[in-house]
């Protein structure tokens, strides 16, 4: 490929449009407008809190509890490997939840 002896056109032309856009100031006056009161009612929108936010919030502190409840029960269990032992201490000596509510916990 042979160069072009002649000036590139080209670049004087592009050099041309870059001058005239660096001298172009757009109008922003309209994006200016307000633009405070639009930022903190963003920023009041989204420090507004609904339920499902605060449960993602909280989800470590109820699965760290679920832990310790889980630890506790087999604790209370006194160790016993038998299965006989696990379903006694959570069924209250085989008697189920709705007669144990019904009758009373006597």
């Amino acid at each position: 490929m042979k160069p072009d002896p002649q000036p590139n056109s080209h670049d004087t032309q592009l050099d041309a449009l870059f001058a005239a856009a660096r001298g172009h100031t757009p109008d922003t006056s309209r994006a200016e407008f307000a633009f405070e009161t639009r930022v903190l009612a963003r920023v009041r929108e989204e420090q507004r809190s609904s339920l499902l936010a605060w449960a993602w919030r909280l989800t470590p502190f109820f699965a760290a509890l679920a832990i310790l409840a889980g630890c506790w029960c087999y604790l209370q269990t006194g160790f016993s490997t038998d299965p006989e032992a696990l379903i006694g201490a959570l069924g209250d000596g085989g008697r189920s939840a709705i007669t144990w509510l019904t009758e009373g916990n006597s």
